[in-house]
């Protein structure tokens, strides 16, 4: 299982998706090839017509929480993307929503904790901020989605210094979401606001996959 959770932990923020293939560049420089069945493979290897492939999380349904465990992954960027509302006033450069995210084990309850940085110091007044109850839905690679809401660690405030309207909030996620989330790749966001709801296109769409590995 170690040597699993390593596989998973090398892969880079940037990947991109072909069809239902995702190629990811890993810290070391490799491009690997991210299957739809839950398989990796060097992409030389691939070329070279080579059949062995590796898991890449364990994502057959059979894992394993461990309920005594306490623990929080790193933090990895999502997405940095465009706001349509936001874009209108203030041009794409500023009008952007970056999201990162945790994951956390509190003891078997599995939570991913969501963080946005919004680059004005008044974002509530043109858009809105999250709050607890608030929907957010993730579109996964298989088609489905998972539709859940804030439910704690709720928090809003402008950090002067780096002039930027921050917010983050936790959803909790049942054994049956994780083994979705790490069998499938995390392609969009839909965010509901106060004053608007808005899709987001994932960056990094093996992010979840990651974070999640690291904690259970």
């Amino acid at each position: 299982m170690k040597q699993l959770l390593l596989i998973i932990t090398v892969f880079a923020m940037s990947a991109t998706t072909y069809g239902q293939t995702v190629k990811a560049i890993t810290q070391h420089g490799k491009t690997v090839l991210l299957f739809e069945n839950g398989t990796w493979k060097y992409e030389k290897d691939a070329q070279a017509g080579t059949p062995t492939t590796e898991p890449v999380a364990r994502a057959t349904g059979r894992i394993n929480i461990d309920n005594t465990k306490e623990a929080t992954s790193e933090k990895l960027e999502l997405f940095n993307a465009i706001s349509k509302k936001l874009s209108r006033f203030f041009g794409e450069e500023k009008g952007r929503v970056h999201c990162s995210a945790t994951a956390t084990n509190n003891k078997g309850e599995i939570n991913l904790n969501f963080e946005f940085m919004i680059p004005l110091g008044d974002a509530n007044r043109y858009f809105g901020y999250t709050t607890l109850d608030r929907k957010v839905s993730l579109l996964l690679s298989d088609g489905t989605t998972l539709n859940r809401v804030f439910s704690k660690n709720n928090e809003e405030k402008f950090i002067e210094k780096w002039n930027v309207s921050y917010y983050k909030a936790s959803i909790v996620i049942s054994k049956d979401d994780v083994v979705k989330l790490l069998r499938n790749n995390t392609l969009r966001m839909t965010m509901d606001w106060k004053k608007e709801k808005e899709e987001y296109i994932f960056d990094n769409v093996t992010g979840l996959q990651v974070i999640l590995a690291e904690v259970l």
